[in-house]
C-alpha cells in the first residue's frame, strides 16, 4: 500500500532542503525516496511562484498547461485501440509514436508522461526494444492504415485481382507493416476483401476415346525439374454472357512461369497446337523436355503428338480419373478462377473475359508470389535460377 504523509511532515522536509540541505541528504534521514521529495519541492516552488507571477507570466502558464493537456487528449485518442492490450503492443506504439516524432517536448507530451498515459514502465520499453530488435510482435499500426495500405497494393500491384489472405500478408510485410497473419485474414473479411468462388466443375477433358496414350512419365514429381526440363498444358473454361471462352496453357514446372496459352470459343486439337507452338517459340527448350498433359482427346490427338515429335518433346500423360498427376495446372486453374472472374461469375462477353484474364497472366508471371516459390513470381524466381547457374 502506497505510504501517506502529512502537510506537516513534508513542510518540514521541504524547509530542511530550503536552508541549505541536499535533497539526497534529507530524503535519506526521513526514509523516504529522493524522487518524492523533489516532487514535494517542485510543487511547493510551482505554489509559491503562482502567487507573485505577472500577468503575461500567468497566461504564458496557463497556455503551456493547456497545451500539454490537448496533447494529452490527443494521445489518448490516439492510442484507444492499445490500451487495453498488452504491454508489448503498447511498446511498439510507444516505439512508433517515438520515430515518427508524435510524443516529446516539442508537441507538448513529454515521453516520460506517454509511458505514464499508457500504464508501461520505462524500464519495461527499453528492455523490451532491446530484447525485439524487429519489433515483430508489436501492433504499430490501426486497422484503417493496414487496410488503406492493403487496398492501395491491390490497385497498383495487382491490377485491381485480389488475392489469397498469404500474397497479401507478404505485400504488407514488404512495406514493412508487422501485422499477425489471423488478425489480417479478420480484417479482410470485415472488409470484404476475399478470394470469388469459381463455378462448380465442368468436364473439359474428353478421354472416352480410342486414340493412342501415352505414358506417365512425370509421375507427380513436380518440385525435381529445372528451368525448361518438363513441362504441364491443361484446359479449362471461362463463362461468359456468350458462352465459353476456352483457354489453354502451358506451364514450366521448373519455375512455374507460364510460357504459352491461347483463347479460343471452341475447344479442338488446334486450340491446344497453338498454345503448344507458341511456348515452344518462346523458349526453345532442348531436346528431350516432358510435356505432360491429362488423357482429353485433343492432346491424343495425332496432330498433337506430331507436333511434340517435330519440337522433340517427350509426351507424357496422368492416369485416367488422375487429376492430382496433374496438379501443377489444376492449381493454376483454381487460382486464375478465383483472382480474375467477376463477383457474378461470369464475363458480359468473350472479348472482355479474354482482356481481362490476359491481364492477370501478366500479373502471374511478372508480380504474383508463388507459395512454391519461397513467395516470388515466377519471374523473379527463373531470374534466381539464371544468376546461380552463372
Amino acid at each position: 500500500m502506497q505510504k501517506r504523509f502529512s502537510d506537516e511532515f513534508k513542510n518540514s522536509a521541504i524547509a530542511r532542503v530550503r536552508n541549505g540541505e541536499t535533497q539526497i541528504d534529507v530524503a535519506k534521514s526521513l526514509g523516504i525516496s529522493f524522487k518524492t521529495l523533489n516532487r514535494w519541492c517542485v510543487k511547493a516552488k510551482d505554489e509559491m511562484s503562482s502567487g507573485t507571477l505577472s500577468l503575461s507570466e500567468e497566461n504564458a502558464r496557463l497556455r503551456k498547461a493547456l497545451k500539454e493537456r490537448e496533447a494529452e487528449i490527443a494521445f489518448l485518442k490516439k492510442s484507444s485501440c492499445v490500451l487495453r492490450k498488452n504491454a508489448v503492443t503498447r511498446y511498439a506504439f510507444l516505439e512508433h509514436c517515438i520515430n515518427a516524432a508524435e510524443i516529446g517536448r516539442h508537441v507538448g507530451l513529454p515521453i516520460t508522461r506517454a509511458y505514464r498515459l499508457l500504464g508501461v514502465s520505462v524500464s519495461g520499453f527499453y528492455a523490451w526494444r532491446n530484447s525485439d530488435k524487429e519489433h515483430r510482435f508489436g501492433v504499430v499500426y490501426t486497422d484503417a492504415f493496414i487496410l488503406e495500405t492493403l487496398k492501395a497494393e491491390i490497385k497498383t500491384a495487382c491490377n485491381g485481382h485480389i488475392p489469397g489472405l498469404l500474397v497479401c500478408y507478404r505485400f504488407l510485410r514488404q512495406k514493412g507493416l508487422s501485422i499477425d497473419i489471423k488478425r489480417l485474414r479478420r480484417l479482410m473479411r470485415a472488409e470484404g476483401l476475399f478470394h470469388r468462388f469459381h463455378r462448380k466443375y465442368v468436364r473439359t477433358t474428353d478421354s472416352d476415346h480410342d486414340l493412342p496414350k501415352a505414358p506417365n512419365l512425370l509421375d507427380r514429381r513436380f518440385e525435381e525439374f529445372g528451368i525448361n526440363e518438363a513441362w504441364c498444358g491443361d484446359i479449362t473454361h471461362i463463362p461468359t454472357a456468350e458462352g465459353w471462352l476456352y483457354l489453354t496453357a502451358v506451364i514450366d514446372l521448373g519455375t512455374r512461369r507460364l510460357v504459352g496459352y491461347c483463347f479460343d470459343k471452341h475447344i479442338t486439337k488446334q486450340l491446344v497446337i497453338n498454345a503448344l507452338t507458341n511456348a515452344w517459340e518462346n523458349e526453345l527448350p532442348n531436346d528431350g523436355c516432358i510435356f505432360h498433359s491429362d488423357q482429353g482427346s485433343q492432346y491424343c490427338s495425332q496432330a498433337f503428338q506430331e507436333t511434340l515429335q517435330n519440337f522433340h518433346f517427350r509426351s507424357s500423360m496422368s492416369r485416367r480419373a488422375q487429376c492430382w498427376d496433374n496438379a501443377a495446372a489444376e492449381a493454376f486453374w483454381a487460382t486464375l478462377k478465383r483472382e480474375a472472374l467477376p463477383l457474378n461469375g461470369c464475363f458480359n462477353s468473350r472479348e472482355e473475359a479474354k482482356r481481362q484474364v490476359q491481364n492477370w497472366l501478366y500479373y502471374y508471371n511478372g508480380r504474383r508470389p508463388h507459395s512454391k516459390l519461397g513467395m516470388q513470381s515466377p519471374n523473379e524466381y527463373y531470374v534466381q535460377l539464371l544468376n546461380s547457374v552463372k
